[in-house]
C-alpha cells in the first residue's frame, strides 16, 4: 500500500487539489491512502470533499515536520509519499517515483538537475540555494536535501531518530536511514494560492540546528 501524506496549512485550492491527487493514485495498481495533516493554527480549515480512503488528522504545535512524523505514524502503507498541497509539486509524477523505487529506497523530487525547472521569484531560488549548501556542508549528497517531495519504503525509518527540526525531514532520512537514493527531475511550480513558509529565517534555523547536532 502507498500513503501519501500531506501537511496543510491555509491551502484555499486544498478540495480540488484532492481531487486530482486521487485521479492520480487510481491509476497506480495497488492499494493507496490519503492523510491530510491539518496544524493547530489552521485558519481556513475548508471541508475537504468526500473521497475513500481518505483521512484528516490533527497536529498540534504547528510545525511542518510534525506534521510530516504524524503522518508517517499514522501509515498503513509499507511505502510513504510526502508532497505539498499547494500545487508547487507534480504530483503527476507519483507512479514514476513508485516504479523508480523497484530499484531504491527512495526517491527523492530535484528542483536542480539538469533537466528540472524551477518556476519561482529570484529571492525564493536563493533561499532554496542556501538551504542546498548548508545540507551538502553537512553531508548530503543530493542536489536538493531540502525537497517536499519525496516517496520511500516505510522500513527505512526502523534507523532514523528525528529530532525536532523545522524544514529538513528528506534530508534526515537520506543522512540517517542508509538507505539507496536516487533523485529525477520535477518541474517546481508557483504555489496556485496561499503563502509560501519558506524563508531566511527557517534557513538560519536549520543550520544552527545541524550545527547544533554535529557539535
Amino acid at each position: 500500500m502507498l500513503t501519501v501524506v500531506l501537511p496543510v496549512k491555509n491551502e484555499p485550492q486544498l478540495p480540488s487539489f484532492l481531487l486530482r491527487l486521487h485521479e492520480v493514485l487510481e491509476s497506480i495498481p495497488e492499494s493507496y491512502e490519503v492523510l491530510v495533516v491539518r496544524g493547530d493554527r489552521e485558519k481556513l480549515n475548508n471541508p475537504l470533499p468526500p473521497l475513500p480512503n481518505q483521512t484528516e488528522l490533527k497536529c498540534y504545535a504547528d510545525s511542518l515536520e510534525r506534521a510530516i512524523l504524524l503522518g508517517f505514524s499514522s501509515a498503513k502503507g509499507d511505502k510513504i509519499c510526502v508532497c505539498d498541497a499547494d500545487g508547487s509539486h507534480p504530483i503527476d509524477l507519483i507512479p514514476t517515483m513508485n516504479t523508480h523505487l523497484t530499484n531504491c529506497d527512495m526517491v527523492v523530487g530535484s528542483r536542480f538537475l539538469l533537466e528540472s525547472k524551477f518556476n519561482q521569484t529570484f529571492f525564493r531560488k536563493f533561499v532554496s540555494k542556501v538551504f542546498v549548501k548548508y545540507a551538502q556542508f553537512f553531508g548530503s549528497n543530493l542536489t536538493d536535501p531540502m525537497s517536499g517531495f519525496f516517496l520511500f519504503r516505510k522500513k527505512i525509518l526502523e534507523k532514523v531518530k528525528f529530532l525536532p527540526y523545522t524544514w529538513k525531514t528528506c534530508l534526515e532520512i537520506e543522512l540517517k536511514s542508509g538507505g539507496r537514493v536516487e533523485e529525477i527531475p520535477i518541474t517546481f511550480n508557483n504555489r496556485a494560492d496561499g503563502i509560501s513558509k519558506a524563508d531566511l529565517g527557517v534557513a538560519t534555523k536549520i543550520f544552527k540546528d545541524l550545527l547544533f547536532e554535529k557539535l
